[in-house]
């Protein structure tokens, strides 16, 4: 009986909180809908305010909002929000027109970091071809891995260097397919932020850096981050950036 109960209970309590999701699902969509409609009547910023109260990594419609958004900024003059939004584009899906874009704006405020570079053009190739790419990629793992599988239900010798080419190979493929994760950015934040030569605030200074310039950075040492900046690889304050992936 009390099992009955509590299989009672638990099934009430997960469809309500389906229910609550879907619900919730529905009002922000309605809301999405509404600050879409304003936003073609050129009303921006009231389109604004719902857009940045809506504005969730998960939902489908988050990078359509935040091109929206980048557009509000560039109206408004508000650069260091148009390129906040528009790196944080382009570090997920790297494209001409918004390389060429925040190029535009780094060359008008005199920022660094966003010239168009060759690792630029690498990512226009690798997310043109991404899908192409991986699935000729995929299929030489699994005709790989279809070989040395063959070889052992039939109790044939595996040999290392087998094992070990297929091994790298997978490797290679993690890499690939997780390469746009690979590559950190982020946008100073402070008037004045310092690249030093070590992770100490004794360290010398190797380039001053201004708001709005962007880096590439790794991980993170104590209040330290291991960056590089125009070919510069130095050490910058944690606090002193906002990371944009």
């Amino acid at each position: 009986m009390q099992a009955r109960l509590l299989n009672k209970v638990l099934f009430f309590c997960f469809f309500y909180l389906g229910l609550s999701q879907f619900v919730h699902s529905q009002i922000d969509r309605k809301q999405i809908h509404l600050a879409d409609s304003l936003f073609k009547s050129n009303r921006l910023l009231e389109a604004e305010q719902i857009y940045l109260r809506n504005l969730n990594p998960n939902f489908s419609e988050f990078e359509n909002i935040q091109f929206k958004l980048a557009y509000i900024a560039k109206v408004k003059n508000d650069w260091l929000s148009e390129l906040y939004r528009l790196s944080s584009l382009h570090a997920k899906q790297n494209t001409p027109v918004i390389a060429n874009r925040l190029a535009e704006i780094g060359e008008k405020q005199h920022l660094e970091g966003y010239s168009i570079s060759f690792i630029d053009q690498i990512e226009w190739i690798y997310f043109a071809f991404f899908p192409y790419l991986m699935g000729i990629l995929i299929l030489l793992g699994l005709y790989a891995v279809i070989i040395l599988l063959r070889k052992f239900l039939r109790k044939r010798r595996i040999l290392k260097s087998q094992l070990a080419f297929v091994g790298a190979y997978l490797l290679f493929l993690a890499l690939f397919t997780n390469l746009p994760a690979l590559l950190r950015f982020g946008i100073v934040t402070q008037e004045k932020a310092y690249l030093r030569d070590y992770a100490s605030s004794a360290a010398p200074v190797k380039e001053i850096l201004k708001k709005g310039n962007r880096i590439n950075y790794w991980y993170t040492q104590d209040q330290w981050v291991t960056c590089i900046v125009n070919g510069k690889m130095g050490y910058i304050k944690a606090s002193d950036f906002v990371s944009i992936n």
